[in-house]
């Protein structure tokens, strides 16, 4: 039977195909009009796969970085994506959310580098952000009473993902420091959302040419 190891390792690998192959399948479609899902997946596949490297040469250096760098790039990059697929956005709020990205990685990365204990607890706010854009989607939808199909299945992907995201944030100290036994399954749970959330995206980027853009 396999270890919680070697299924964390095996859904890294997973993760890292998957978006491998997303990209090379996204632009043999075309690069028109799907520059920020792209951006975002090349983005993402450079952590994960630094991420995977830095674990297969037992480094353990990299990864707090990453997460780090993943938490204000990815709030930046869906910010753009659900502005132009999902919700209107209103350009003061973007910036808000942009500085509030840039500020917090400054904060994150000096604490990674001055030893201070991760806790991460910006990533709350951050997933609350993402939460209440898919949040908002969900109302507009009911409103409406139209729905994109692969825009639905990326919203509510996003929920599921950053809604347990946010659980995760508030007891990271505890998920990083205790048995392992104990806390690979909530991190493998996030693994396998996490793939979702992926996979949903790159659906959204190969259907966005039948999208209705904003």
């Amino acid at each position: 039977m396999l270890s919680y190891n070697d299924l964390s390792l095996c859904l890294q690998v997973l993760i890292n195909l998957t978006l491998f192959t997303g990209l090379i399948l996204l632009v043999r479609r075309g690069i028109t009009s799907k520059e920020a899902i792209l951006l975002f997946l090349l983005g993402e596949l450079a952590l994960e796969l630094t991420d995977l490297v830095d674990r297969l040469l037992k480094l353990n250096t990299l990864n707090t970085y990453n997460y780090a760098l993943s938490q204000s790039f990815g709030l930046i990059m869906l910010t753009e994506i659900y502005s132009k697929y999902c919700i209107k956005l209103p350009q003061p709020l973007r910036w808000m959310i942009y500085l509030y990205a840039a500020v917090f990685l400054v904060i994150n990365i000096v604490n990674v580098r001055d030893h201070t204990p991760a806790t991460f607890y910006s990533n709350i706010i951050s997933s609350i952000i993402i939460c209440s854009f898919a949040a908002a989607y969900f109302v507009k939808v009911l409103k409406r009473g139209s729905v994109e199909k692969s825009v639905l299945i990326l919203n509510i992907s996003v929920f599921l993902f950053f809604s347990v995201e946010c659980l995760i944030s508030t007891t990271f100290d505890f998920l990083i420091s205790n048995h392992l036994e104990w806390v690979a399954p909530i991190w493998l749970f996030r693994g396998i959302l996490l793939w979702c959330f992926y996979l949903a995206l790159i659906n959204l980027g190969c259907c966005s040419g039948k999208i209705r853009a904003w």
